[in-house]
């Protein structure tokens, strides 16, 4: 009883700081109390407690190194011209008749080398909202596109976060994570090229405004040059250099290219890491504008105090009760499955990503590894699950907030396809090898 209780003003003051429009940190701070006075009311020291607590925050040191690099790329990539680059040919390729699909694919490639859906976003996702309502497109189908697009990137990019939690968590290497889920994702990507293909083959634009692509050129060189730190974030990740340092590498060559190639002053390098970088043309001030190590703390906070209090949670054995019941309804459905209703559940009640990784780890994570799939497969199962599926809940910060960059509509997420493929790729590529596993039997 007393856990539920916890849980239940734990709950209220996530709503209350929703509500407020404070940081969840807050919430999540305020949850680690409760957590740590349930596991003092059921007999356990402080030193005990802080000791578990400790044990989180040592699974969060190896996401916030990455975080703090990440941070510091957002700011430079908008210094060195990176996302200039990648925005102003991908408008360059639109025409009305594939509007959606490039879209996506526009979403898609940023995601993959800015490894952040809110990045996406509020970069490409402002510029393609505008093209939408400027062009006469369906905005909820636009703001669909380039969530689903910035979502692949969530899962695959080296430079992503939330793969780098559920690396973290599961135990394993992140590029080695990452590699595996190539494995589940074609089927998804082929079929959602299908459905915004379709749908701009359906519903097309009238025109295509030229005018950001004008203001693109005269901020920015966009020479050849400018592509150069994303093609190093891909690459070297595949080249077995661990994520952090491909991110450390593209930080470096960016700083380069922003004072050699657009002329930014050397000593504004450290500010624009991490306070971000402030673009002067106006008609793109409030688009690509922003970065650096600041716009990340709140995220790092969140995860940080998500980490501690998963401690607490696993140390005191908190959640056992209800890990032994959905061990009982993987045993009647399958593992997979039951991992999707944990993450759902997860990113509806706490309406956080982050949050949503490391409970539904908490919650299925034993499960995996007494099955002998605890690592890799678990990581793979994390990512193609409680990545994606918060998305799917209008309410949670994970899509709220891309979509509110956008000025898109909550049914945005109805048009969200691969947030949808995903996961139901993911649990029949699971079916199909349990199967295999029992024929071989």
């Amino acid at each position: 009883m007393d856990f539920i209780i916890a849980s239940g003003i734990f709950l209220a003051g996530v709503f209350l700081c929703m509500a407020m429009g404070w940081s969840l940190a807050i919430g999540l701070a305020f949850g680690l109390v409760c957590f740590a006075l349930v596991g003092r009311h059921r007999g356990r020291g402080w030193r005990e407690l802080a000791a578990m607590a400790g044990s989180g925050a040592r699974t969060a040191m190896v996401v916030l190194r990455v975080l703090l690099f990440i941070g510091c790329l957002t700011g430079l990539w908008r210094a060195s011209g990176t996302i200039a680059f990648f925005v102003y040919h991908g408008l360059k390729l639109i025409t009305p008749n594939i509007f959606f699909l490039a879209a996506f694919l526009m979403a898609t490639v940023m995601s993959m080398t800015f490894g952040s859906a809110f990045g996406v976003a509020g970069t490409a996702g402002v510029i393609l909202a505008v093209i939408a309502r400027t062009g006469g497109g369906d905005l909820a189908i636009t703001a669909g596109a380039v969530v689903s697009g910035a979502y692949l990137g969530e899962r695959l990019s080296p430079a992503s976060s939330s793969a780098a939690l559920a690396a973290a968590l599961a135990g394993t290497d992140q590029n080695a994570m990452q590699r595996r889920m190539w494995r589940t994702t074609p089927l998804p990507l082929a079929l959602s090229l299908v459905f915004f293909g379709l749908l701009s083959v359906l519903f097309p634009i009238q025109r295509v405004d030229p005018a950001i692509l004008a203001a693109l050129e005269e901020a920015f060189d966009l020479s050849g040059w400018t592509v150069l730190p994303a093609v190093i974030l891909l690459v070297l990740p595949f080249l077995r250099v661990k994520a952090v340092w491909a991110i450390l590498a593209s930080c470096v060559v960016s700083g380069v290219l922003a004072a050699t190639v657009q002329g930014v002053p050397w000593s504004q390098l450290l500010p624009v890491s991490v306070l971000g970088y402030t673009v002067d043309h106006p008609e793109l001030s409030a688009i690509l504008s922003g970065g650096g190590v600041v716009s990340i703390a709140n995220g790092m906070c969140i995860v940080l105090f998500s980490c501690t209090s998963s401690g607490i949670l696993k140390g005191a054995g908190l959640l056992d009760p209800l890990k032994e019941r959905l061990e009982r309804l993987a045993e009647r459905t399958d593992l997979f499955f039951t991992t999707i209703l944990v993450a759902l559940a997860s990113a509806a009640l706490l309406c956080n990503q982050s949050i949503a990784l490391v409970l539904t780890e908490q919650m299925v994570g034993d499960a995996y590894r007494r099955r002998g799939q605890g690592g890799i497969e678990l990581a793979q199962s994390l990512g193609n699950t409680a990545i994606p599926l918060p998305a799917m809940i209008p309410w949670s910060i994970a899509v709220s907030m891309p979509l509110a960059a956008m000025d898109a509509p909550a049914q945005s997420v109805l048009f969200a396809c691969f947030l949808y493929f995903c996961p139901l790729c993911g649990w029949l590529s699971w079916r199909r090898q349990k199967r295999k596993k029992t024929e071989k039997l």
